[in-house]
């Protein structure tokens, strides 16, 4: 079976649907979304005259056999993360000016405060707080775990960075938890993608890779264009193969 996988979209419509037909051309079974559907930022992303955070749902609820939430994405749509990395929010969270916010976080999360809003759809709203923060596929060749970042901060609303080996130890251990021989997620919007097992960490740029059959963590691309080279994957769960493609 093959997999097709958009993550990071951002509100960027028009790298949506190119990222969508390249998905198509490689004849992907399923399609999964990793979130951040939503989020738009100057002068991050250039492409202000085009976003349309609606029209970005609309298509992955259309296309998507699977979709998981970003950080981005709950905050647009008023939610608190379900998986929230030991972080207390007060019920009141979203009622709280911003400057309250700063201060007892302690810049310990994003909190949003150069973002655009966006004006969603009621239908939409309520589509993003009821989906699950991270989904489980079951097949043959061991379980996959698809989320928008990792264990315990699913949704990637912490602004810790992640730059070691040690960083990944309690996502592996929740993949372990849940039987899962892979791990997918975006967030990071890799300039390709980024496989983590027992071997290490190693960057990958837009290629095709054969990847092992062990317990491993693989990052992938963002669909929105903006700082960093933007694509689309396909993951071959029969043959390993991962394809990182590019969208021009």
């Amino acid at each position: 079976m093959k997999l097709g996988f958009l993550s990071d979209i951002h509100e960027d419509v028009i790298s949506l649907q190119k990222g969508l037909d390249i998905l198509y051309k490689e004849c992907c079974d399923q399609i999964i979304c990793l979130g951040d559907i939503i989020g738009f930022s100057n002068p991050y992303y250039p492409f202000g005259k085009t976003r349309d955070a609606n029209a970005c749902i609309d298509l992955v609820k259309s296309n998507c056999a699977i979709v998981v939430p970003g950080n981005h994405d709950l905050f647009s749509a008023g939610k608190i993360p379900l998986y929230s990395a030991g972080i207390e929010y007060p019920r009141d969270w979203f009622q709280m000016k911003i400057c309250d916010r700063m201060d007892l976080m302690k810049g310990q999360i994003w909190l949003y405060e150069n973002e655009l809003k966006a004006e969603l759809t009621r239908e939409n709203i309520l589509y993003i707080r009821t989906l699950p923060e991270y989904h489980i596929l079951k097949l043959d060749c061991g379980n996959i775990l698809f989320s928008h970042f990792l264990y315990p901060d699913i949704s990637g609303s912490l602004r810790k960075r992640i730059d070691e080996l040690c960083d990944y130890r309690n996502h592996f251990w929740f993949m372990r938890q849940n039987n899962c021989i892979l791990s997918f997620a975006g967030h990071m919007h890799k300039e390709g993608f980024e496989v983590v097992n027992l071997r290490g960490l190693r960057e990958f740029s837009f290629k095709k890779k054969r990847l092992p059959k062990s317990e491993s963590f693989v990052g992938l691309p963002s669909i929105a264009h903006g700082r960093n080279k933007n694509g689309v994957a396909v993951f071959d769960t029969e043959t390993f193969e991962l394809k990182a493609l590019r969208i021009k």
